[in-house]
């Protein structure tokens, strides 16, 4: 049953702009109102608030593979180390009410049934970033410019890319931040071109806690090069683990596997998840 006639469907990316559109019933919805503003509109009668996406919303950051500095797990994983989640989801939430965000993030959503600890030790609330610095410089890299791409009308992946951007140059990176909004930013990601031809190096996004559910839908997981999602990583251990989880129906070994996939993509580290 269609209930509607017409929906119009406005894109505000000032985020008080749309808070006030709302108070004053120019809009019925606005689907992502910034942390900061949430406690207001709870308190106005006149508005409800609700979570919609149960499963939370997981910060991602994804590297290229396919140049420098990112085609070296040494260095991707020097960045995957130094990640501190309780304080990208610091910078999208502010001090929110308890339970609002989740610091203990692996490659499957924390809603999901292979949800494990396996290989989170990867991960610091304090990253040595003296070390980090000296594993960059042994693992190869030689100060290849790091094009960072920051969606500036997106208030949560602006927070986590310039986290982000923050912790790369800590570990030495030489980051090269871009920000611009995300429509381009999606364009830009789909070019394979060399940096120094209007390509990219990493960039940051928002995935549903249900995309990063189980290792058949979970597109951060994928190593199967130029068909995997934007990074193109070319990964055959990830690969044939996945394959040996599709092949297998018993329940428990499902999730065992699963947890092998995490240990081996902390090791390959196709991308950085960053909390809830």
């Amino acid at each position: 049953m269609a209930n509607f006639d017409r929906v119009q469907w406005l894109t505000t990316p000032d985020p008080s702009t749309q808070a006030a559109a709302l108070r004053a019933g120019e809009v019925d919805w606005v689907e992502q109102p910034v942390m900061d503003l949430v406690p207001s509109l709870k308190s106005d009668r006149n508005l409800r608030v609700e979570v919609m996406e149960t499963t939370g919303l997981v910060g991602v950051l994804r590297f290229n593979h396919l140049y420098p500095p990112f085609d070296n797990p040494a260095i991707r994983r020097a960045a995957l180390h130094a990640v501190n989640q309780k304080e990208f989801m610091t910078a999208v939430a502010g001090e929110a009410d308890p339970g609002v965000i989740n610091d203990h993030v692996g490659f499957f959503a924390p809603s999901s049934v292979y949800a494990s600890n396996a290989g989170m030790d990867n991960f610091s609330s304090n990253p040595d970033f003296a070390a980090l610095r000296k594993a960059v410089k042994a693992a190869g890299y030689n100060g290849e410019k790091v094009v960072f791409l920051g969606a500036a009308d997106v208030p949560r992946i602006t927070a986590i890319c310039q986290v982000g951007a923050d912790v790369l140059s800590k570990i030495g990176l030489n980051v090269d931040y871009v920000s611009t909004d995300w429509g381009t930013v999606v364009q830009r990601t789909t070019r394979r071109q060399p940096i120094a031809d209007g390509g990219w190096s990493i960039f940051g996004s928002m995935w549903g806690g249900l995309d990063l559910d189980n290792p058949a839908g979970n597109a951060l997981l994928r190593g199967n090069g130029n068909n995997a999602w934007f990074g193109w990583p070319t990964l055959p251990k990830l690969e044939a683990l996945r394959d040996q989880w599709l092949q297998t129906t018993d329940a428990s070994a499902q999730k065992s596997l699963a947890a092998d996939i995490q240990r081996q993509a902390f090791q390959d580290a196709p991308a950085m998840p960053l909390g809830l």
